[in-house]
């Protein structure tokens, strides 16, 4: 069984890191996003400042049912490392507010300054959210096997650690 669960701040590389080991592990990408519920920015942060705690759970449910049915998985979202109990390895990963506002805004074609306040918003309302509904503090990072620096640290680069430590197991 490998499960991998990956998390990170808004725009830290979640996604792109759990796609990398889903194709190099062989691995079901189990990535759920508040984002699949909306059409705009202004809508995601509607869902995060309503904070509506049946939908949360019902949110999360599906992220821990997906996990449970596939013991080979590697889980892309914000609470997975506190929500998936059996993880095989718990990965957060860190970039700095510029270098994600800087990846948004070519992802979304928005200016760099747009991209930042969004993040911003988007990252504070998130951690209310999870303190407020499960009184999780996703700033302490001491559940975690591997914290890194996506600013210094390349995909490829990572890879390789993550097959040490899965090696490991």
């Amino acid at each position: 069984m490998i499960k991998i669960c990956i998390s990170g701040l808004s725009t830290s590389g979640k996604t792109t890191l759990g796609n990398e080991i889903s194709k190099q592990f062989n691995l079901v990408h189990i990535n759920h996003s508040y984002r699949h519920y909306t059409k705009s920015n202004e809508e995601l942060l509607k869902i995060l400042k309503e904070s509506n705690e049946k939908f949360v759970h019902e949110f999360d449910n599906k992220i821990i049912e997906a996990s449970n049915k596939n013991s080979n998985c590697v889980v892309t979202t914000w609470l997975g490392p506190w929500l998936i109990k059996d993880a095989t390895l718990r990965i957060w990963l860190e970039a700095s507010l510029e270098e994600r506002a800087k990846r948004y805004s070519l992802k979304n074609l928005v200016p760099i300054s747009d991209a930042e306040t969004f993040i911003k918003e988007k990252d504070r309302l998130t951690v209310m959210e999870f303190k407020k509904i499960y009184n999780i503090d996703i700033i302490d990072h001491s559940i975690f096997d591997l914290c890194i620096n996506t600013n210094k640290v390349n995909i490829n680069n990572i890879l390789e650690i993550i097959k040490l430590l899965v090696k490991k197991e």
